[in-house]
């Protein structure tokens, strides 16, 4: 709790102020800027944490903050009390969004925002076009052993940690909806190049038809990542800076997780328009006798159990891969305890 201070044993007497806060949009925002949101809350910016204004977003870390005016005698004195540390929901993540979506994003969020284990807006700033969301400790490339150079993971954690070796995981939410278009049952996308080169689906490379099987497909590859700390398709810097750097993740693709159904399945769904479709062809030609395939499916050292659920998230072929709702089915889930969760994820953490 924030003490006032006396003198002459009198409180200065309080008043809630009418804030004189940022005034116009110019980003990015300094350390300190004041911004006033549509539900009259004070939010102090602590620092930057992304500066990607050109073309994408700014992201803040900012923190909930009272103003008070104070009176004595006759001067002004103005006192920000801001919560402790450890106060709970009290730290936020405030973000802009491209111009011009903010509506389309507001309405979109609203809808998900009853979801427990899907970060959403809690308040916003309509004139600035930011959004603003709670902040969560960590994210799981936090838990790598090695140091990973790109962004962190949109798969959020809220955790404590209890000792050097364990850490109690309080929540767990998907973030970035900014970044998510709902597509109806039944219903495709196709052209564009959808989330981040290390976990992008193969149909996604190739801008084919698209739906949500490609997100069964990432996240399949993200659990890899997260129970045998292997990311698959991290490729070195050049060859993902390349302009022919799908070459190199596809090669990944056939690699790991393609057999004869799975691959002839993918290429009929792309179809021999494609202009993926010759080069693939050409590309699983390349794997000769010592240069044999590692099937992710042959990874003896990993779990039966996991092996055979990510199997069936990660077939190349997408109308073959299971449901988001079939792979929470599967035994994996039902027989893996929170403990066992716990000292899994433990094991990752950064020595």
């Amino acid at each position: 709790m924030t003490r006032i201070a006396c003198f002459g044993g009198k409180l200065f007497q309080q008043y809630r102020m009418s804030a004189t806060l940022q005034a116009n949009n110019d980003e990015p925002y300094t350390p300190g800027t004041m911004l006033r949101s549509d539900s009259g809350q004070i939010y102090k910016i602590e620092n930057i944490l992304v500066d990607l204004r050109k073309p994408l977003q700014c992201v803040y870390r900012a923190r909930f903050t009272y103003l008070f005016r104070m009176r004595y005698p006759s001067a002004f004195f103005l006192l920000t009390i801001e919560p402790a540390e450890s106060a709970e929901g009290k730290v936020y993540i405030v973000k802009n969004m491209v111009p011009g979506e903010f509506e389309y994003q507001l309405d979109l969020q609203k809808r998900l925002s009853s979801c427990p284990n899907v970060r959403a807006v809690i308040d916003t700033i309509k004139e600035f076009e930011l959004f603003i969301f709670p902040f969560l400790a960590g994210d799981l490339l936090q838990l790598s052993l090695k140091p990973l150079c790109m962004e962190p993971n949109n798969i959020l954690l809220d955790y404590d940690e209890c000792d050097e070796s364990l850490m109690n995981i309080k929540a767990v939410q998907i973030s970035d909806l900014e970044d998510t278009v709902i597509v109806p049952p039944g219903k495709r996308l196709r052209g564009p190049l959808c989330g981040n080169a290390i976990w992008r689906s193969p149909e996604s490379w190739c801008r084919s038809r698209q739906n949500q099987a490609l997100d069964v497909f990432s996240f399949g590859i993200v659990m890899i990542y997260v129970m045998v700390n292997e990311m698959v398709f991290r490729v070195n810097d050049n060859q993902l800076k390349a302009d022919d750097s799908w070459h190199y993740i596809h090669r990944r693709h056939i690699f790991y997780f393609a057999d004869e159904d799975s691959f002839n399945g993918f290429l009929q769904h792309i179809g021999k328009e494609n202009i993926f479709f010759e080069s693939l062809v050409a590309l699983a030609g390349t794997f000769t006798p010592g240069q044999l395939r590692q099937s992710f499916e042959t990874w003896d050292y990993v779990d039966p159990d996991l092996r055979d659920l990510v199997g069936k998230m990660t077939n190349l072929d997408p109308s073959r891969r299971i449901t988001a709702r079939e792979a929470l089915q599967h035994r994996w889930f039902s027989q893996a305890s929170y403990i066992h969760m716990v000292a899994e994820l433990s094991c990752t953490r950064p020595a």
